[in-house]
């Protein structure tokens, strides 16, 4: 029983040794500001602000993800071969409704293969999604901001007792929602993941938009006749303005 023992520490660790080094989280940190973001009416986007450690020799991935969430988008295609209609709905199961990465120049260089490899890029996300769906969900969401990969914005500081410092910033879109959003520092060495070190940031609304989401979450009636009597009054006061400047004319 014994060298059943001995042999099996032996195995585990040379299983170990063949996986490489592996950090832990004491030798990773993670700081940013803000760490709370506030959504009001004159909200246009906000910088967050990294800045870390990662052990000596290795280079820094910097990721933010929104909530997991079951997304649908409408798919169209020709019907009867001359008009473009929404022909289908289509699903993707457990998506982050926000997905930004920084790397530094080299790590990512533009994609290819070294970074596929990784697995921290958009296809890390995908899961059991059919790809060519999900590649058509990136280009909608790229559009809007919400999937993006800024390369060359890690920079690297001195080393110092080991650890190896970075800065970064990252543009939260225009469009952000409220939620809880998970702020990670992936540690990468040879082409290989070997520690992370994991935070979150919120965002609430406040002031005129805290008030609409209110309402519209938890008076859904009044919200939809709100809506309706802003758009007449909206189109009211606009075919003012163009009947004003034709009998201008």
């Amino acid at each position: 029983m014994k060298i059943y023992s001995i042999t099996l520490s032996i195995l585990f660790a040379l299983f170990l040794m063949s996986c490489g080094t592996v950090f832990a989280d004491g030798d990773m940190s993670l700081s940013f500001k803000p760490d709370h973001v506030t959504i009001g009416t004159t909200y246009n986007g906000a910088t967050v602000e990294l800045s870390g450690t990662v052990p000596e020799g290795c280079a820094a991935v910097v990721r933010v993800m929104g909530e997991l969430k079951d997304t649908k988008f409408k798919q169209k295609g020709k019907v009867l071969g001359l008009l473009w209609m929404n022909v289908a709905t289509v699903e993707l199961d457990n998506i982050p409704s926000l997905f930004l990465v920084a790397t530094d120049s080299e790590t990512y260089a533009g994609g290819g293969k070294k970074w596929e490899d990784l697995n921290l890029g958009f296809d890390s996300v995908k899961g059991n999604s059919d790809t060519k769906i999900f590649h058509e969900f990136l280009k909608l969401v790229e559009h809007e901001e919400h999937y993006m990969i800024e390369d060359g914005v890690v920079k690297y500081h001195e080393t110092a007792n080991g650890l190896r410092g970075f800065t970064a910033e990252l543009t939260l879109p225009s469009s952000l929602q409220r939620g809880e959003y998970t702020v990670e520092v992936v540690a990468v060495r040879d082409g290989k993941v070997v520690g992370k070190t994991v935070s979150s940031i919120s965002a609430a609304f406040t002031g005129f938009p805290k008030l609409l989401s209110s309402i519209a979450f938890g008076h859904e009636i009044i919200y939809g006749i709100s809506a309706v009597i802003i758009a007449i009054l909206a189109g009211l006061f606009m075919s003012m303005i163009f009947s004003d400047k034709g009998a201008a004319h």
